[in-house]
Formats: C-alpha cells, structure tokens, sequence
C-alpha cells in the first residue's frame, strides 16, 4: 500500500487515519476505500470520441471497442448481486471500479438525504466522514447529478490539495460519478482516481457510467437489505430477499406510443423463482419473463443476478443475441448444477412494430391475433439460462404486431394452478379471457385473469409464483391529458372535433365526456394529476375511457336516480346530468384501483349495431 498511510485496503487488511473534518470537506482521496491492486491487472481497452455527456452519440457505441471485455464487465455485474453487507459491497464497488476504469484508487460517498450530506464510511470502529452536498468535486457531482471529469485537479479551483500534502499522495486526475439508482434517487458518489495511463477520457466516462448505473442500484439495494435486518432478525433471510427481489421488477410501466404494456408479480413464497422486465433501451423494448427452479432466496437470487447482468449487457451495446449468450455462460459457471432459468428475452422495435425473441425453454408464448381472432402460439428457441454453456444460438424468432394483436407471457404457476380436485386452471381459460377481454386496457386484462385463478383455486393454497407481461399494440384511436380544470373543456371539445368524424356522433360524446369531466374537477381532489381521455374506434361507434389518477371511490352507475317525476320545488338537487349520461350511452363501466386510487370511467356510443 505504498504511497499513502490514509488509504483503506480492500480484502486484505483495514486501517484509517484521523484528519479534521475540514480537511475532508472538499476532497476525499486520503478517506478513501481503495483498490491499490498492482500494475498487473488488466486495463481495458478505449476507444476516443466525444464526450457522451453531448447527447449527439447514443451512450453504448462509446463503448463498441470494449466489446471483448463485455463478460468480464458481466462478471462484475453478477458478483454486484450478490446478498453482501454494506462494508464488503462497498469494497466490491471499489475494486470494481478501479479494475475496469484502469484507476488506481477509489471511494464511495452515500448520500443522507435527511442531513442532506454525503458519508465517507471508512471503518466500523472511526466515525464516518461527512461532507455537506455542494461542496468541493464530489458535492458539486452530488448536487448536479452530473458526472465531473477534472484532468488536473490542480488546476481545479474546487479541489482541496490539503489532503494530498498530509498523505504524501499526488492526485493528478479524478472521475466524479453520480450514484444515481433506477428509480431516480440519489445514492451517492463515486469517485476514481488517477488512470493508470494517462488521464479519463470519453470512453471511460461512458463505461464509468454504466458501471455507476449499475453499483448504485447494488448499494441501494444492500442499504434496503441492511434496514430490514437491522429492523427484524425473524424472517430476515426471505424478507430480505423480497426486497432485493422486488427493487429488480420495473417501478413504473413505460410509456411507448402506440402500446398499451403491463407486468405483474405475485410470489407464492415471501420470495420466489419468477420475474419480468420491461424496459426501454437503446436496441428497443425489453421484454423479460424468467422463472427459476425452486422456490425462496436461492432463486430470487438467480433471477435477480439475470437481471443485473442483461441490462448491463445491453447498455454496453449488446444485441439479442450476444446478451443472451453472455448472460447464459455467465450464469451457467455461478449456479449450481441443478439450477436454471427458463426466460423469454424479447426486444421490440415500436416504430416497425417488429418483435425478435429468444425463448429459453419458456413456453407457451401467446400471441392473440386480433384480426383473426385467433392465437398462435410459439416454442422455445433455445435452452434455459444457465442449463450449459452456449456458443452460438439458433436464429431469433420474429413477430410482426399487428394493431390489436396481444403477446401474452404468463407463468406456469396460472397455467397449473389446481382447485380442491386436483384440476389445473390451464391454457383453455387462459385463452377464453385472454379472447373476452383483449380490447380493454391491459391492466384489467391481468386483474381479470388473476381474479379467475384465484376464484378457480377456492381456497387451494398458491402452490407456484404467478407472473403476466401483456403486451398489446394499440388499435388506432387518440389519447390526451387535461388539466383538472373547467377551462380545459374547451380543448377537450377539439380533441373530440379531430378524432370523431361523424357529427351527431360527436356532440353526444360532447356532452357525455363534459358532464363527466365537470363532475371529477367539481367533486374530485385538488390534484395537479393530469386527467387522460383515450378514444378509440369501435365498428360504427367509439369507446371513451377517462382514467383519473388521483381519485376517490365514485361509481357514476351507483349514483341515485333522480326524480324526474317529480315537481321541481320538490326535487333534490343534483344527480340529472348523470342520469342524461346513463340513458344516451350504450354501455358504460367502472374500475377503481384502491392502491393506486386510480379510477377508470369508460362508455360507448354509436355501438348497439357493432360487431364487438
């Protein structure tokens, strides 16, 4: 460890130094948890373009001629899954980031949002160093969320040389990386030091980048990891894991023009063997589904090891193939030999609407034909991740989406979910609902199937996780948002005069849409939530759904019918538009989502005659 007795030692032995806080308040190189490893680890190639902060060049082909080192960079991935504790993840990180930048040292600042301050953890037995956000490369870094790249920091007005001159260190060049997790928090900074040769350049910021994406989602994990332990020590194994499992599933479902997508799971265990992706990349959609043998920590594990390793093989620039391959031999050397993962791996392209997958023993995949009104139905393509190592792949199969057409991945635990008699649930009833309910939103297609498993079962205990990814190309139609507002009537009035044609048709969705619109900015909550209309076409007539994601319970079915009847000093007010409303329409349907106090208003009109 020559060069510096302030520095913290990774794996071998643990010793720190005391300096004054203000010494630290501006640059962290003494305080530092480093990799010193020697000259003979290996530096990876680079390539030189412009910086990938100019937003000209997409982020992975910065690091194209890195391509050979992409399983080692997966590597780094699956080892970053792992279940550590804070102390040796953070070590992991370190050694991570020295390794594949080239860098002689590192360090990791977590960031405290309650004190809105940045924590140095050097060892369990010295108080942690802490630096208000802000200040010096690494507060700044912090505050901007922007990665800094200071080729001399001498000559940097923000840095401290303070530090170097107390620990006989020389800090020539430094790398400021934001820790930024896949939900927008900030976890914290990391900061690389010194390039092995020469100083970083626009490759390294790029490769950093994906490196620093993919750490602060492995320390926000351990740091949720770390409070459930420390809050329970009864079931901390399988509560734990559920957490890290969990954190993997996507937070919010993407928005993609022209698609309606939804995921969903429900572990039988507080973890389980299943998971789903869906993600947008550079290569296009990513559509995941996988299911690992077994049940509990072990296969949640797997499956989020999976994770780990695809997003990061894509975000190098991967294609389908080389990731699915890479991730495969990865997962084939670290798991056991009776474990592995069947997975469909799916990219599509939403502007050709074209769809290339790999399906690793994962079966059946739906594809429900809306024009034909039919399914097809597709095989795997290849062996579950993991089952053997694999150096070239069978041709992709290809999928052409049509407007209408549903791709439906579900899990085996719907498909053999049994009742009291032993029956399973099985691709019959699967396809029944999937036909009923095809053109309504995805979210309900998922809702309805589980409720009918859930009915079909009668009590039975869930005997296997029950995992759905629907994917549905949008018939063609229009959707907007408004302002919860009575002024946005007015645009609402030439949303409806650009979609629906027909004159008539269109004054009495006018007068529907504005009596129920008035009624959610009247009645509803004082939200700046947008309220969205979606109209579509359906035969002769359309179908209106107006979905308000800040809502109470109100079912305008249930609301009570006026007195018509009656003379008008007698009448209770209110209560007559809504009964307008119910006698033009030809249907109308409510839905509230109590956890997401969504509500979902739909009607048709003009559809009586239509061929549904």
């Amino acid at each position: 460890m020559a060069g510096s007795c302030f520095t913290i030692s990774t794996r071998t032995q643990t010793c720190a130094h005391r300096l004054p806080l203000s010494t630290a308040s501006t640059h962290s190189s003494a305080w530092s948890i480093s990799s010193c490893a020697s000259g003979s680890a290996r530096t990876p190639r680079r390539t030189r373009g412009p910086s990938p902060s100019s937003g000209s060049v997409p982020e992975f082909q910065y690091i194209a001629g890195r391509m050979t080192d992409l399983e080692p960079i997966l590597a780094l991935a699956g080892k970053l899954a792992a279940p550590y504790d804070l102390a040796t993840m953070l070590v992991e990180v370190v050694d991570a980031a020295t390794q594949v930048l080239g860098a002689e040292r590192a360090s990791v600042w977590l960031y405290e949002a309650d004190s809105d301050e940045l924590v140095l953890r050097v060892a369990s037995d010295i108080a942690p160093v802490r630096m208000a956000a802000g200040a010096g490369i690494v507060g700044t870094c912090a505050r901007t969320r922007k990665l800094i790249n200071v080729p001399d920091c001498y000559a940097d007005a923000r840095f401290d040389p303070r530090v170097d001159r107390k620990s006989g260190y020389r800090t020539r060049c430094l790398l400021a990386l934001p820790l930024i997790d896949h939900q927008e928090a900030l976890v914290g900074v990391m900061q690389v030091l010194n390039k092995r040769h020469g100083v970083f350049d626009a490759a390294d910021e790029a490769l950093g980048g994906v490196l620093a994406a993919q750490c602060a989602v492995a320390l926000q994990r351990t740091l949720m990891m770390q409070q459930v332990i420390e809050g329970e020590k009864l079931r901390r194994e399988m509560e734990t894991a559920r957490v890290v499992q969990m954190s993997t599933l996507p937070a919010a479902m993407p928005q993609v023009p022209g698609y309606d997508l939804y995921g969903t799971f429900r572990p039988a265990d507080l973890t389980g063997g299943d998971t789903f992706d869906l993600a947008l990349t550079e290569q296009g959609l990513l559509i995941v589904l996988g299911d690992a043998t077994g049940h509990g920590i072990g296969p949640a594990l797997s499956v989020t090891q999976m994770h780990a390793m695809l997003r990061m093989a894509l975000r190098l620039g991967a294609d389908l193939e080389l990731a699915y391959r890479s991730v495969n031999n990865q997962l084939a050397e670290r798991l056991p030999a009776d474990r592995f993962i069947t997975a469909f791996i799916g990219l599509l392209d939403p502007a050709t609407h074209r769809l290339r997958f790999h399906s690793g023993g994962q079966a059946p995949i739906l594809c429900y034909r809306a024009k034909r009104a039919s399914f097809e139905e597709h095989k795997p393509t290849t062996f579950p991740l993991a089952a053997m190592p694999l150096e070239r792949l069978r041709p992709a199969t290809t999928l052409e989406l049509e407007p209408g057409d549903v791709l439906a991945l579900i899990s085996d635990g719907i498909y053999e979910c049994a009742d009291a008699r032993g029956e399973d649930f099985g691709a019959e009833r699967v396809r029944r609902l999937i036909a009923e309910r095809h053109d309504g939103p995805m979210a309900e297609l998922a809702a309805a199937l589980l409720q009918a498993v859930q009915a079909f079962a009668d009590g039975t205990p869930q005997a296997d996780d029950m995992t759905l990814v629907l994917v549905k190309r949008e018939p063609p139609g229009a959707q907007r948002v408004f302002r919860r507002s009575v002024q946005s009537l007015a645009q609402l009035v030439a949303f409806t005069a650009e979609t629906v044609m027909d004159t008539k048709l269109r004054r009495t969705v006018d007068l529907v849409l504005e009596e129920l619109f008035t009624n959610i900015v009247k009645y509803g909550r004082a939200s700046d939530t947008l309220v969205s209309i979606d109209i579509r076409r359906l035969g002769r007539g359309v179908r209106v759904t107006i979905t308000d994601p800040d809502a109470e319970y109100f079912d305008p079915q249930r609301a009570p019918q006026p007195d018509v009847g009656a003379p008008l000093e007698r009448r209770e007010p209110g209560g007559l538009g809504l009964h307008l409303v119910r006698e033009l329409v030809d249907a109308l349907e409510y839905r509230y989502a109590r956890e997401e106090r969504t509500g979902r208003i739909t009607f048709s009109l003009g559809t009586r005659d239509a061929v549904h």
